[in-house]
């Protein structure tokens, strides 16, 4: 009779056992797996293209940050009647590059301050008369061709 008892629960563990591993459940636990590995690779092309997408960004900054620059070299600096109103165009002519060339937002509002305070101080000096009226607006002129040029290679 014991014998007859543990026959019994060896085949009833064998069927449960089958019937937990029909081919039904295998090929949905394949399933499963395979969309898993379907998503996985769907998010690392995402991830791939979002880098390339990134790296080809960077490379359009910088050619036009070059353009930029570029533009702005070919702008001359007016001829000035004294050493204070050469310092004055060429701090302006700086700040207007370090705006081209800011890469992170402080950076930016900080050369746009830059470049407000420098035409202050050509307002100021001129004022001050330590530059002439011919060279304030030569100056001025100087720095709004600059930045049309750096706007216009853009």
């Amino acid at each position: 009779m014991r014998k007859v008892a543990l026959l019994t629960m060896a085949l009833s563990a064998a069927t449960l056992y089958a019937c937990n591993n029909t081919p039904q459940e295998k090929a949905e636990k394949a399933m499963e797996q395979t969309e898993e590995k379907a998503m996985d690779a769907a998010t690392d092309a995402e991830k791939a293209s979002d880098k390339a997408a990134n790296i080809d960004m960077e490379k359009t900054v910088y050619a036009n940050m070059a353009a930029a620059n570029a533009a702005v070299a070919k702008i001359a600096m007016p001829a000035l009647s004294n050493s204070k109103a050469k310092e004055l165009a060429s701090d302006l002519g700086k700040s207007i590059v370090d705006r081209i060339n800011a890469k992170t937002n402080d950076d930016i509002v900080e050369a746009e301050k830059d470049i407000i305070e420098d035409r202050t101080d050509v307002e100021k000096a001129f004022l001050e008369k330590k530059i002439s009226a011919q060279d304030k607006d030569h100056i001025l002129k100087y720095g709004d061709d600059c930045l049309a040029a750096a706007r216009g290679a853009v």
